[in-house]
């Protein structure tokens, strides 16, 4: 090729990698963002999963924070030219062109730790009636937003005592998943609702009759069971132990840290771990070890296994075991979501803190 063709063709290539290089960022912008977004997301469910476990055992959770991730790009481009010219009669040459390129990304993680007095205090605060109102109005189920949330409402007890470290002996539970499911049934048919009074601050407790006029049995149920006036067709939320007439339901909510502790019961340990005085083995009335599963199994369960497991939804290896949440286990992987909102609604960070570690990836 003679050298005035072969440098045409280099400044026409040149202009080619130019135009290229937009093309080249853009693919990598998106792609990037996607691979941080998924390991972003599947690292915070398995550290969220591992505080469980934690809890499970009495150890101490600890909460790491994402406070930022800083892409570097860089795009390099190569070009040589070599070869020869013979000057004999006739002229001759050899010429060659090569181009290459390089692209390198160098992120940047910022991490704070979640602690202090704010957090704390975040953490520990009981989740109010005004906030499990407004996640039943995006569609979450007020069975499983109530088993969650509520600790106690118009005394009848929800495993009050599973809200902190596992406790010896059974809680008091069965009168609770009966009110919790009726109104499951009544929030499926639409015939219960709530919504906010005119001060903005009150929670209403609507129950409807049936479109033909009859009571329906579940609004029956949950009027016996809460000692409700049969009469009324609206009764206020209040954030209370005990409640000053028949018209009310007095819900003592759970705190952020109380949910996972009470989440955290239907963690299954190796039978060697039990056996050992690892974990808190609770145990009835009767002398005989109480199943969890009977509180927890519509809504939640983190299996156990020696072996790393196939087709886990979120799995963590801890203390010699992995702990996972099964890929096919729906009603627990809603739960699970509902913690990670809660959580963030309630504890996660505000922003300000100072990175705990803050390093490039090489």
């Amino acid at each position: 090729m003679s050298l005035p063709r072969l440098f045409a063709c280099y400044g026409l290539l040149t202009v080619v990698l130019a135009g290229c290089a937009s093309d080249i960022v853009d693919r990598a912008v998106h792609n990037d963002r996607m691979n941080f977004n998924e390991a972003i997301v599947q690292s915070w469910n398995e550290q969220l999963l591992l505080n469980l476990v934690r809890l499970r055992y009495r150890d101490n959770p600890l909460f790491l924070e994402m406070g930022g991730v800083i892409a570097g790009y860089s795009l390099k481009g190569i070009a040589a030219l070599g070869g020869g010219t013979t000057f004999q009669t006739p002229l001759t040459g050899d010429w060659r062109l090569s181009l290459g390129g390089e692209y390198t990304t160098t992120p940047t993680l910022t991490y704070f730790p979640l602690q202090g007095e704010e957090f704390a205090t975040r953490l520990l605060s009981p989740i109010s009636p005004s906030m499990i109102l407004f996640l039943s109005q995006s569609g979450w189920s007020i069975e499983r937003l109530f088993t969650l949330c509520v600790q106690q409402a118009n005394e009848v007890p929800n495993a009050v005592s599973a809200s902190g470290p596992t406790p010896d002996l059974a809680p008091e539970f069965e009168g609770s998943l009966q009110v919790f499911e009726a109104m499951r049934t009544l929030q499926k048919k639409g015939l219960i609702e709530g919504a906010l009074d005119k001060d903005g601050k009150t929670v209403l407790l609507y129950i409807r009759n049936n479109p033909d006029g009859s009571v329906d049995p579940a609004a029956v149920k949950v009027r016996e069971l809460l000692d409700l006036d049969r009469d009324a067709a609206v009764y206020r939320l209040v954030p209370s132990y005990v409640r000053e007439s028949r018209d009310e339901i007095a819900v003592m909510g759970r705190s952020i840290l109380s949910v996972m502790f009470f989440l955290s019961q239907a963690v299954e340990v190796p039978a060697a771990d039990a056996a050992q005085g690892k974990v808190t083995v609770t145990m009835r009335s009767d002398g005989k070890p109480f199943e969890w599963s009977q509180v927890m199994g519509r809504v939640f369960r983190v299996q156990a296994s020696p072996s790393e497991p196939a087709n886990a939804y979120v799995r963590v290896f801890y203390r010699d075991h992995w702990f996972y949440i099964a890929d096919s286990d729906l009603n627990t992987k809603t739960t699970f979501s509902l913690l990670t909102y809660l959580f963030n609604l309630k504890a996660a960070g505000k922003g300000g803190q100072e990175p705990l570690l803050s390093y490039p990836i090489r």
